[in-house]
């Protein structure tokens, strides 16, 4: 019975491990954010997801380019959501976001955890693709 149950837990942690690393092979790249507002339609922003755990802010303005440097982290544990913590990009954007699809072509990220840890206020959704 404990041989059993020493398996389990071993492929669980194993799998755990790989599905952390694959999500962590998928995300590294630049990411064209898409603004959900007409107001913001002459700005482009990208997101560059680089190792280890370095997150570049790009936004080209019409008349101006702004650059920000942040972190990032993926957390998956067995049987739950991946999550992705982002930090050092200003209390607008700096929280934990569950990532709701990721692809090849698009990562949709819902914010549901200020970086304080409270929940009020949380709901921010990012949607990008890939560039």
């Amino acid at each position: 019975m404990n041989k059993i149950i020493f398996a389990l837990l071993f492929f669980s942690m194993l799998f755990t491990f790989s599905c952390k690393k694959q999500t962590i092979n998928k995300i590294k790249g630049t990411w064209k954010y898409w603004y959900l507002s007409k107001q913001d339609s002459g700005k482009v922003q990208l997101w560059e997801f680089r190792e280890p755990n370095l997150l570049f802010k790009t936004v080209y303005l019409p008349d101006t380019i702004e650059k920000d440097t942040g972190f990032w982290k993926i957390d998956k544990n067995f049987l739950e959501p991946t999550f992705l913590e982002i930090t050092g990009l200003g209390a607008k954007q700096d929280g934990t976001y569950q990532i709701l699809k990721l692809n090849k072509k698009f990562l949709f990220l819902q914010r549901y955890k200020l970086s304080t840890g409270s929940t009020a206020g949380a709901f921010f959704r990012l949607e990008f693709t890939r560039e």
